[in-house]
């Protein structure tokens, strides 16, 4: 029998702070811990002390001369912008090395736990998939998804396939595995014709034995539920059966939620919530090692909360209520977050905001149709 949920936590993993007005805020880490212990989320899970990766870990993807870089604006405050450090994305500050470490280290840990038996592990402070092999982008330093996936395929022999929701595209990733067939990278996205990387279009399908393995399904702004529930049915359901993983890896970024501030999209935690139920039920039946859930974008630290809070409650099969608790909602008030949900879901579905609802479904169908053409014929459908 597999072992409980594996869940890496520590107040350190806070450090990881740019600067105090920078969207990335620690606080999404700390009221999301907070959130789901108060709700005996984490009665259940063993939680995990986060250690520091090792210079030869960070070495499984990244340069030498990257992580020098990192290290000497840690420790000098000295700007690297060739390597993507000291931008107006990315600022240097003191810890950079140590808590961007750390971050690696959360997600190693828990690889390291699913490896030895655990059922599934949840990362919330993981997901930062704009890393490139030597540059930082994105918010993103050190690629801890892509350093886990590297450390798992030393160990063993296994077909990972990773699945993005996250707002923003899931380059660093793809671009990690572009020419593999052993890791399929699915990223369904706001277009990168509106919205950073400026990546990510359905004709970005693999290079060499790659090819056919990397599936991009950009949305339009205003793109919602409706839609990715069709791009979970029509894509990622037969490419996960025909795939057919030993590991899912997937990175629950939910700047694609309504209330987010910096992406377009309107997905509510309806519709969020199915796409984990699917991918439960999915794992739980093909996938020999489990399920790696990380977390990734996420701009309104309360919105991160209760979604990522819903998301491990759907994770470990447990109820919540349907309010956010007095007491945490006491907590966001003394942070300063008054503009803020108070119920553990959306309570109606949201109407589009950005254009017709006939402009997104026509141009989803278009990308739907193109990706079964390019990919399905190399998967066997």
């Amino acid at each position: 029998m597999r072992g409980k949920l594996v869940y890496p936590y520590s107040d350190a993993l806070l450090g990881y702070e740019f600067k105090k007005d920078h969207p990335l805020k620690p606080d999404r880490l700390k009221l999301t811990y907070l959130l789901s212990k108060e709700l005996g989320l984490l009665d259940n899970v063993r939680e995990i002390e986060p250690t520091l990766a090792s210079r030869q870990e960070l070495e499984f993807f990244h340069t030498p001369e990257f992580i020098d870089a990192v290290e000497d604006c840690g420790i000098n405050n000295n700007p690297h912008p060739r390597f993507g450090l000291g931008t107006s994305d990315n600022p240097i500050f003191p810890q950079m090395q140590d808590t961007g470490a750390r971050y690696v280290g959360a997600t190693l840990d828990a690889m390291r736990a699913m490896i030895d038996g655990a059922s599934n592990a949840f990362c919330i402070s993981g997901g930062l998939h704009h890393a490139h092999q030597s540059e930082a982008s994105g918010f993103c330093v050190y690629n801890d998804v892509v350093i886990a996936i590297k450390l798992l395929q030393k160990k063993v022999d296994a077909r990972v396939l990773y699945f993005d929701f996250d707002a923003h595209h899931g380059d660093g990733v793809q671009n990690a595995f572009y020419h593999s067939k052993d890791v399929m990278t699915i990223s369904v996205h706001q277009t990168g014709k509106t919205l950073f990387p400026g990546t990510g279009f359905v004709y970005e399908t693999g290079r060499a034995e790659g090819v056919g393995y990397s599936v991009n399904i950009p949305l339009l702004p205003g793109s919602g539920t409706p839609e990715l529930s069709r791009v979970l049915e029509e894509i990622v359901v037969p490419m996960f059966e025909s795939f057919k993983p030993d590991l899912l890896v997937t990175q629950l970024g939910v700047d694609g939620h309504y209330l987010d501030p910096l992406a377009q999209l309107t997905y509510t935690s309806h519709g969020l919530e199915a796409v984990l139920r699917k991918l439960r039920d999915m794992s739980s039946k093909m996938c020999d090692i489990g399920w790696l859930a990380v977390g990734g974008g996420g701009y309104h630290p309360v919105n991160v909360a209760r979604l990522w809070s819903l998301f491990l409650a759907v994770m470990v099969d447990e109820k919540v209520p349907k309010k956010l608790p007095d007491q945490f909602q006491d907590i966001c008030s003394e942070l300063g977050y008054e503009d803020r949900p108070e119920m553990m879901r959306d309570e109606e579905e949201i109407v589009q905001m950005y254009i017709s609802r006939e402009e997104v479904a026509l141009e989803l169908d278009r990308v739907i149709r193109k990706a079964e053409e390019l990919i399905f014929p190399h998967q066997g459908l």
